[in-house]
């Protein structure tokens, strides 16, 4: 599985640094969500998980995620997302969390829907279970939201933005399988493109 994710990766990096050398022969109107971007966020999730065919209560709790990477373009990106959460009720502790290579699409202005698929683990402990054992999956991490990206201030091309975002995050299968439905607010910076790579705006 590992290898297969390195070929992966490798075949992303490749497809980024072609693009970059087929766009910085176009020049492009500027815009704020241009270059390579770092967003941070935190916020809650819900989150239900099946432990080998039993389900547990939907519980509440704590999410995260950190995405950086590239616009390809003026409409997609690519980049890798860091994204987790845990919950609890009852005494029963349920998580998820994983690595996805992300693509995302600016629908309208700075709307953009994202998409991932990665590698992912979900867990579930039972304090009721003999020897309170945590019982865990590895597997597939798929991904699917919304964001937003509010700037803050006036550039030309790039900078701060605070970022609010919706997301479903799943890891199917297993003898725990996880779904979660996730709010964030986050901050992100934007690079923007240097001024060999811009239009002139008369």
């Amino acid at each position: 599985m590992m290898r297969r994710w390195q070929l992966a990766l490798v075949a992303a990096a490749l497809t980024l640094g072609a693009a970059r050398s087929a766009r910085t022969q176009t020049l492009r109107d500027p815009e704020s969500r241009q270059g390579f971007y770092v967003s941070a966020g935190a916020g809650a999730n819900t989150l239900s998980a099946w432990d080998k065919g039993r389900r547990d209560d939907t519980a509440a709790g704590l999410a995260y995620t950190l995405r950086f990477g590239e616009m390809l373009t003026d409409r997609w990106g690519l980049g890798l997302a860091i994204e987790g959460g845990s919950a609890a009720r009852q005494g029963i502790t349920t998580q998820l969390a994983g690595l996805t290579l992300e693509a995302q699409a600016r629908l309208w202005r700075h709307l953009a829907a994202h998409a991932g698929v990665g590698v992912g683990v979900a867990a579930a402990k039972d304090p009721s279970r003999i020897d309170d054992e945590t019982h865990a999956t590895y597997g597939s991490l798929l991904t699917a939201g919304l964001s937003y990206d509010a700037f803050v201030g006036r550039r030309l091309t790039g900078g701060w933005a605070l970022t609010p975002a919706c997301e479903l995050r799943a890891v199917p299968g297993g003898d725990v399988s996880a779904i979660a439905a996730v709010l964030t607010l986050g901050v992100s910076w934007w690079s923007g493109l240097p001024a060999r790579e811009l239009r002139e705006k008369r």
